[in-house]
């Protein structure tokens, strides 16, 4: 699989930073134009390297090639071929470079990479290009002839990029790790229902605003009617290794842009935390009447945390380490 690493014309920056501890100065390099570089100059001669925090561009493959992505990075010291991924997906204010700062310390104290893919407004504008993925041309009024073909979804470029980063540190790590909040939980959970066979080992969905239920009677995007899932596709998904974790004051009906409608309200509840309960327990009781294999859990919901992206990915660190 062919990946191409674009750099800006004008402006755009690869920004490393390298320190050998935190009481140190780091230093930092700034590549506005590869091929004007001095080759005198102190830079690294990779893209991804050792003790290194940044941000490159990255265009998928296919028919996503033009939607390029933001990818903010930090990398502890170790050995890159081995180091662990985590893939950290962003909530609605498409804000990667704070999710990616999010897991810093923890993965300089942990040893594992972390990746904040940044879903652009631009190219992936509005829920149904990233919370929905592209799955249907409209999410919120599917039909077989607005049905995608999977290399649209903008699931297709997470697969992509591990690729990518794998050939960039000539890695031997087999999957990877990925913990969503809020809107990147949504993004995740979805992607575990229909892309069940990727190269995803565990998985943390926290805070999600309304989930894709899969429980038959309710029209997707909330529920599996018309969602062209197959029982197939379920019986992979709960196979996988999948963390509801929620805040336990993520309990505000009027929090902002949490969606509200007839259906939703309904069938999920009315705020964040009641919405994520109801969702594991439909999807328990969905594995049992298909008498297979649940392998996802519910955590301990987090005392004294609402709607904090910051405070829950400290919290969730211990389901990724989990192995």
């Amino acid at each position: 699989m062919k990946a191409r690493l674009l750099i800006r014309s004008l402006f755009f920056s690869i920004i490393f930073f390298s320190s050998c501890s935190s009481e140190e100065d780091s230093m930092e390099v700034t590549i506005t134009n590869k091929a004007e570089v001095d080759n005198d100059q102190n830079i690294p001669d990779k893209l991804l390297n050792s003790n290194s925090t940044g941000v490159f561009t990255f265009s998928p493959t296919g028919p996503l090639s033009n939607k390029n992505l933001d990818i903010y990075f930090h990398i502890p010291e170790g050995d890159l071929q081995s180091l662990p991924v985590l893939f950290s997906f962003h909530g609605g204010s498409r804000n990667a470079i704070d999710y990616r700062d999010d897991w810093i310390n923890m993965a300089n104290q942990n040893g594992f990479m972390v990746f904040a893919p940044e879903f652009n407004t631009d190219n992936f504008p509005s829920g149904d290009m990233y919370n929905l993925a592209n799955i249907f041309q409209d999410g919120d009024n599917p039909s077989l002839d607005s049905f995608n073909s999977p290399e649209n979804w903008s699931f297709s470029i997470i697969d992509q990029l591990f690729e990518f980063i794998k050939n960039e540190v000539n890695g031997n790590q087999e999957t990877y790790n990925a913990w969503g909040h809020s809107a990147g939980a949504q993004f995740l959970h979805r992607f575990i229902f229909y892309l069940p066979n990727s190269k995803l080992n565990i998985a943390v969905c926290s805070n999600a605003g309304w989930y894709t239920v899969p429980e038959m009677g309710i029209q997707f995007p909330y529920g599996l009617n018309g969602s062209q899932l197959e029982n197939s596709n379920l019986i992979d998904a709960f196979s996988k290794k999948l963390y509801i974790h929620l805040g336990a004051e993520d309990n505000d009906p009027n929090s902002s842009s949490l969606r509200h409608n007839d259906i939703v309200d309904d069938q999920q509840g009315l705020n964040r935390l009641v919405r994520g309960r109801y969702f594991f327990i439909k999807s328990k009781e969905m594995a049992e009447n298909l008498n297979t294999q649940f392998n996802w859990e519910k955590t301990p919901e987090v005392p004294n945390v609402a709607h904090n992206h910051s405070a829950m990915a400290l919290d969730a660190l211990k389901y990724i380490l989990q192995e």
